[in-house]
């Protein structure tokens, strides 16, 4: 068995107040949402290593080319930020856990050593077999941040991966849940840690606040031009998760309108929803236009007519997630129609969250109907201005036992 390795970053008792200084180490922050977060630290007593853990396939489909596949250099990315990328042999990490975390537990040793010294070290662990580093570390404290139902992730060994987050969500000092409906259900299988497991949505990035709400669409990006309007728009990976036969009847009910889908396309093509798919983007007025960079988001979202979430109501996946664009959203003040997903329903308040196909393509026309306005721009932008990422991530670090 191989030992611990040494550990620097303090332990005992401690103060989530500006007395003592704090070291947050976040693995991982590969997904732009928690890396948008926990990049927003602004504490003066807080430093905060990202730590971008990727196998080798994952590295591949990301573009990054064998010759980079080690460990990059710790980098500098504000007053009290920093990151580190690693690639990692695949399955290391779950197949040779007490090996394969090592390197990332080496970083946060390195960092402590190099920038933070003797500060008080919270590990933030995304998937719970990141129980395994915080054995090699030893935090003073430990967050479990949940993101989804992970047995969809490892469905092959849906037994293991619920146990291991059991016991994360058990022996951690907080839970944190994007998602309502995972925080209700890890409190009913874990009563005893209940009240340490919170609910915390997705903040909205700054960048995705506008200055002002966006009652009318903005001017849309140079390669949306030109495409006819109404813009009826979708950001976010192009998968089985999306309602392709709702999308098909919104191009054939609405053939005037541009039908515009920001993001990436998975790679299945033999899956079934598939066939859906390739039926849906062969649509005239039907646009897939690719991966754009996070930080243009904003710009496609205010230059919408409609932001949409169509997302499919019966697929497990959905029915646990918190969907990012909520937040993206948002912040434009522009008109939104989500599917009636649990966490939407939660927002009913700010746009319309349709239980039907049939009512996704009403909402739709009536908000078409009204000029693309349905007098909720000023509620939605301040709700995005009280729940920016950097307010959510303090509320975070406030439920941080003492």
């Amino acid at each position: 068995m191989m030992g611990v390795l040494p550990n620097r970053l303090g332990a005992g008792p401690c103060s989530s107040g500006t007395g003592r200084q704090q070291a947050l180490a976040v693995a991982d922050a590969t997904w732009f949402s928690t890396e948008s977060l926990f990049r927003e630290v602004r504490r003066d007593h807080v430093s905060t290593l990202l730590l971008k853990c990727m196998d080798y396939r994952n590295a591949w489909q990301k573009g990054i080319p064998p010759w980079r596949w080690r460990s990059g250099p710790l980098r500098r990315r504000g007053p009290r930020l920093w990151d580190r990328e690693l690639v990692l042999p695949s399955g290391w990490m779950k197949q040779f856990p007490r090996l394969g975390m090592r390197p990332i537990a080496r970083s946060i040793v390195d960092w402590q050593e190099r920038e933070v010294g003797e500060s008080l070290l919270t590990l933030v662990m995304t998937y719970p077999h990141y129980l395994h580093l915080r054995d090699l570390v030893r935090p003073a404290r430990t967050v479990y941040f949940n993101l989804d139902d992970y047995v969809f992730y490892w469905p092959v060994t849906p037994t293991s991966s619920t146990r291991f987050e059991l016991q994360a969500v058990r022996e951690s000092d907080l839970t944190v849940c994007v998602s309502q409906i995972r925080a209700e259900e890890l409190r009913k299988a874990v009563p005893e840690a209940s009240d340490r497991i919170k609910h915390l949505p997705h903040g909205a990035p700054g960048e995705s606040v506008a200055d002002r709400p966006w009652h009318h669409s903005a001017p849309a990006p140079l390669d949306l031009a030109h495409l006819p309007r109404p813009l009826l728009g979708y950001v976010g990976t192009v998968e089985d998760r999306i309602d392709w036969k709702l999308l098909t009847r919104l191009s054939e009910t609405f053939p005037e309108a541009s039908i515009v889908m920001v993001g990436k396309t998975a790679r299945s093509r033999k899956a079934d929803w598939h066939a859906d798919y390739r039926n849906c983007i062969s649509r005239p007025n039907v646009h897939a236009i690719g991966w754009r960079p996070p930080e243009t988001i904003p710009s496609y979202n205010r230059a919408f007519d409609i932001c949409m979430i169509p997302y499919r109501t019966d697929h497990p996946f959905n029915r646990v997630c918190s969907p990012t664009k909520i937040m993206d959203s948002m912040g434009s003040g522009r008109p939104i129609v989500a599917s009636a997903l649990p966490e939407c329903r939660l927002y009913s308040h700010l746009f319309d969250v349709a239980e039907t196909s049939d009512a996704f393509v009403e909402a739709v026309r009536a908000i078409l109907g009204s000029r693309a306005r349905d007098a909720r721009a000023c509620k939605r932008v301040e709700w995005a201005r009280a729940n920016t990422s950097s307010k959510v991530v303090d509320r975070l670090l406030d439920w941080l036992p003492d």
